[in-house]
């Protein structure tokens, strides 16, 4: 049993190892997924019959499609840079008179240009800096640009690639004195890589 266990772990070591791209190689990896975001700290007022309520904000999902190219340095490190539509916002647990006020929804181009740290079974650690362009006119006074830290995890086999990234927001989104309105999003993307 233990030779069965070893030789089955040898095996997948061997096919990470060799799924590993060559340094100076460059893969495209288009990719599709979902995000749910929010602003950090938000939240809602309301009038719930008898007086003014507070809701904190909750995670919106929305759709996250684009793509990545990544260039290979040596064979643990790369960097890695992309064009991402993401759909982003929050929501609100509200009553049902209120509805029409539970959503806030704004369209990004996000360009995320990341380090990425790779090991020899195909897992990665990413981080970086993503500059936001706000691409819609939501209902509230945005600023058109905006900057994220992105900070993830990917796992490659073969061509295939599972993406999970968390952007902490460092700028305010609503360009308004006072509020906090500091991106938060969870995004989790497939991609299919393309040897160039």
């Amino acid at each position: 049993m233990k030779k069965t266990i070893i030789t089955i772990m040898l095996a997948i070591v061997s096919m990470a190892t060799f799924a590993q791209n060559e340094p100076g190689t460059l893969t495209i990896y288009p990719r599709v997924g979902v995000n749910f975001s929010k602003f950090a700290d938000s939240g809602i007022g309301y009038f719930d019959g008898l007086s003014i309520a507070y809701t904190e904000s909750k995670f919106k999902p929305g759709l996250v499609l684009g793509v990545e190219g990544e260039y290979q340095l040596s064979d643990l490190f790369a960097i890695s840079g992309g064009v991402l539509y993401s759909q982003q916002g929050e929501r609100y647990d509200l009553p049902s008179d209120s509805k029409e006020y539970d959503k806030v929804k704004y369209d990004n181009i996000n360009i995320p240009l990341l380090a990425v740290f790779k090991t020899r079974i195909g897992l990665s650690v990413k981080c970086g800096l993503q500059p936001e362009f706000v691409i819609n006119n939501p209902d509230f006074k945005a600023r058109k640009v905006n900057l994220s830290l992105p900070l993830g995890v990917a796992y490659k086999y073969r061509n295939l690639c599972l993406d999970l990234r968390y952007n902490l927001g460092m700028t305010n989104v609503m360009d308004l004195d006072g509020i906090t309105s500091k991106n938060r999003t969870i995004m989790l993307t497939f991609g299919y890589g393309i040897k160039i």
